[in-house]
C-alpha cells in the first residue's frame, strides 16, 4: 500500500453529520440513544437511518437492508462518517453488495472494531483510509483518553506520517484471506487483535498467514489484545486436560519471520483500552509503542 496514494476522507467540522449504522448486530433503542448523545456530546449532528432497529436473527434486518443502510450512507452528502453501532458478525456478508462506486465518489470515515474490520479491508480495497476505534455500543466502556482521541483524529489533529497500517481482527481477516477482499500488507504494519479464541485457532490462524506470505514484505506486526483466551483444559471447559502447550507470544513468535519487528501491548483490542487508529495511514504512536526502537 502506498500511503501517498491513499485517499483520505474530509476530516470533520463541528457540525458535520455521523450516520450510525448496523451492519453486524441488531441494536435497541437505548444504545442508540446513547451513541446519539456520544455525537452530540462531540460537537457533531447524528443521522440515524430508517430501520435501524431492523432485527432478523441476531443482525441488524437482513443482508439486503444492512448493505442498503450502507450504501444510503455512502451516497448522503449529509455524512462524513458512518460509526457502526456494535460488531459481532455480519460485515463480511455485506462486502459483495456495497457501492464502491458511491464510496469513492464521496469518501467518508467509516470507524469501528471487531467485526468491523470486513469493511475496514474494503475501504482499503477502495483506495480509502478507514478509523478503527470503538463502536458506539463499546464507547461507554474505553477510557475518555481513547474517546478524545477518536474525536481527535476526526478533526484531523492526529498525524499520520510513516508506514501505513493496516488490519484489525485476526479472525476476521483470516475470513478474507484468499479473497479480493484481503488487505495489502506489503509496506505495511499489521494491526492485529482478538478476543474469545482458542490458542490453537490462534496457531492455525497465524499458520494460515504464514503460509499465504502475509508477512512478507510487511513493514512489522503490532498486538493489540488477545482477550478471554481459551486453551484445551479443563479449567476452560474441556473433559480432559490437552493445553496447546504455547502462549500467544509464542504462538506469534513462531509463525512471524525473525527479521520482522513484533510490538507488543498495543492498546487497541476488545479491553479497557481501544485507542483509535486510522487505517491505511501512518500513526505517530507506533514509535511510542515501540518504545524507541
Amino acid at each position: 500500500m502506498n500511503p501517498t496514494s491513499i485517499i483520505v476522507p474530509s476530516f470533520l467540522k463541528p457540525g458535520d453529520g455521523i450516520c450510525l449504522a448496523t451492519p453486524a448486530r441488531f441494536v435497541t433503542e437505548e444504545q442508540v440513544h446513547r451513541a446519539v448523545q456520544w455525537i452530540e456530546e462531540s460537537g457533531f449532528q447524528a443521522i440515524i437511518p430508517g430501520g435501524i432497529l431492523e432485527r432478523s436473527g441476531q443482525f441488524g434486518g437482513d443482508d439486503s437492508h444492512r448493505a442498503q443502510q450502507l450504501n444510503d450512507a455512502f451516497r448522503d452528502e449529509r455524512a462524513h462518517a458512518i460509526w457502526a453501532m456494535r460488531g459481532g458478525y455480519g460485515c463480511g456478508r455485506l462486502l459483495p453488495y456495497l457501492d464502491a462506486k458511491a464510496f469513492r465518489a464521496n469518501p467518508k470515515w467509516i470507524i469501528g472494531f471487531s467485526d468491523i474490520t470486513a469493511l475496514h479491508a474494503w475501504a482499503q480495497k477502495q483506495g480509502v483510509a478507514s478509523l478503527h476505534a470503538p463502536v458506539a455500543n463499546t464507547m461507554g466502556l474505553v477510557d475518555e483518553s481513547d474517546r478524545a482521541r477518536m474525536w481527535s483524529i476526526l478533526r484531523g489533529e492526529a498525524s499520520h506520517e510513516g508506514a501505513p497500517v493496516i488490519g484489525g481482527n485476526l479472525s476476521v481477516l483470516y475470513s478474507l484471506l484468499g479473497t479480493d477482499y484481503f488487505p495489502d500488507a506489503n509496506g505495511s504494519w499489521i494491526l492485529l487483535e482478538d478476543l474469545d479464541e482458542y490458542l490453537y485457532h490462534i496457531d492455525r490462524m497465524l499458520l494460515a498467514f504464514r503460509l499465504a506470505g502475509v508477512f512478507e514484505g510487511a513493514k512489522g506486526i503490532l498486538m493489540g489484545s488477545f482477550t478471554d483466551l481459551h486453551d484445551n483444559t479443563i479449567a476452560d471447559g474441556q473433559s480432559v486436560d490437552n493445553p496447546f502447550g504455547l502462549n500467544i507470544r509464542e504462538i506469534v513468535e513462531y509463525h512471524c519471520p525473525c527479521e520482522l519487528p513484533i510490538v507488543w501491548d498495543v492498546p487497541v483490542g476488545h479491553g479497557p483500552k481501544n485507542e483509535a487508529i486510522a487505517l491505511g495511514l501512518g500513526s505517530e504512536r507506533i514509535l511510542e509503542w515501540k518504545g524507541g526502537i
